[in-house]
């Protein structure tokens, strides 16, 4: 929070993520819910889960990009506004008539504004790391991380209840998203003399700094991810770990989109729940450092979280109560809260900062490599017959079950020995 009062520039980064969170879990939520209206419905919920995996499985070529873009600020301010304009398209296609091409369009714009979003956060990385003192990263990165998320989670509810109350105007909805934007666009331009003093000290402007081809960077990269047994064994396990938890959202969506004795007045208000609980968790687990989970090592966090997954499997096969699904949403999400930025924290101290970009973007492409794969499997499962959803979610356990009794078999589980 220190970092967040005293220091302008990396207030002002978050302030552009927290618009760029608002603008982006708005629309989700309201796309979701525009998809579970369609003729296609069962569908049209799948492409969309499918289609949210394609961003950060193609970022690793953004993030080189990034890498390699002299004057970041103006990078970002590029990717907001071409967000906006996104949008604005977006707004005016999604008034047509419903038909399963109109649907593949607006998904592809979402998809594009994703990249656009992704690229943004890379070109910011290399920032972030100059703005804060490495003491503080870890908070930093947990401070925003929670902050992104508390907006997330709030804005999803704001987003199901708001389209109500514009009585299904999804063409002004977009335009409301598109706003958002355009303001994440102006608070980084309003503080473009603090960062253009940050950027003289990028190793992408020093003299004689050379541009690296792009596959000579992964390369490095992937040596600098090698040569390192930590990052291994993290890198390993969060791709395995992808392959199930990928298409999560999807059989969330779809467990609930299927079981109207689950709903909580409407399909939309329903899923809202759930995606705000999983939120509100995330945020608790990263702004929330001193818990009895702050001296637990990074593999035994992956191990806790696997038995979470688990539990939510179950509370979806059992389909007792929406309460117990929210509350395992909560606990799942507490755990990631506590996973995500540390591991982001580990790798922005390890990697040089010409290198963040393509580095991070390597590593998330590494990350959803599986993602893809699960997505076809487990989607597929879930829409075969009325009890796919089922068979999914019993996959799914096993799957999650297995890869903490692995992680557990080879790293032991011994909470209390801190280790990044």
């Amino acid at each position: 929070m220190r970092s967040y009062l005293t220091n302008h520039g990396f207030r002002a980064l978050v302030n552009a993520a927290i618009f760029n969170a608002i603008g982006s879990s708005l629309f989700n939520i309201v796309f979701i819910i525009y998809a579970g209206n369609l003729s296609f419905k069962t569908l049209a919920v799948s492409l969309v889960s499918f289609a949210n995996d394609i961003p950060s499985i193609i970022d690793v070529f953004s993030g080189y990009w990034a890498d390699n873009v002299h004057h970041k600020y103006l990078g970002m301010i590029f990717s907001r506004i071409s967000q906006f304009g996104l949008f604005v398209g977006l707004a005016g296609l999604i008034g047509l008539k419903r038909s399963l091409p109109i649907f593949i369009v607006l998904l592809t714009i979402n998809m594009i504004s994703d990249s656009l979003g992704l690229f943004a956060d890379s070109l910011s990385l290399p920032l972030l790391r100059h703005l804060v003192a490495n003491d503080e990263l870890n908070n930093a990165i947990g401070l925003e991380s929670g902050v992104t998320s508390t907006i997330q989670m709030a804005f999803q509810g704001v987003g199901a209840t708001l389209i109500v109350w514009l009585n299904d105007n999804y063409s002004l909805f977009g335009l409301i998203n598109a706003v958002t934007f355009l303001i994440a666009a102006v608070l980084v331009w309003r503080h473009r003399r603090i960062f253009m003093l940050v950027e003289p000290h990028l190793k992408v402007n020093q003299i004689g700094q050379k541009r690296k081809p792009m596959m000579a960077s992964l390369l490095a990269t992937g040596k600098l991810i090698y040569s390192n047994k930590r990052l291994m064994a993290i890198v390993g396990f969060g791709s395995l770990i992808n392959l199930y938890a990928a298409p999560a959202d999807g059989l969330i969506n779809l467990g609930i989109l299927n079981n109207p004795v689950l709903w909580i007045g409407s399909f939309g208000n329903s899923v809202a729940l759930v995606n705000i609980s999983f939120s509100l968790g995330s945020i608790l687990g990263a702004v929330y450092q001193n818990d009895f989970l702050a001296r637990t090592r990074i593999m035994d966090l992956i191990i806790l979280t696997n038995v979470a997954f688990v539990f939510l499997a179950v509370t979806f096969l059992a389909e007792i109560s929406i309460v117990f699904i929210i509350m395992m949403a909560l606990i799942t999400g507490y755990l990631l809260g506590k996973l995500n930025p540390r591991t982001t924290a580990l790798f922005v101290k390890v990697i040089p900062d010409d290198q963040l970009g393509a580095a991070m973007s390597f590593l998330g492409m590494l990350f959803m490599l599986g993602a893809p794969v699960g997505d076809v499997v487990f989607l597929t499962i879930a829409n075969i017959g009325k009890q796919g959803t089922k068979y999914s979610w019993g996959l799914f356990a096993v799957c999650a079950g297995l890869t903490a009794l692995a992680a557990t078999l080879r790293y032991g589980f011994r909470g209390g020995n801190v280790e990044d």
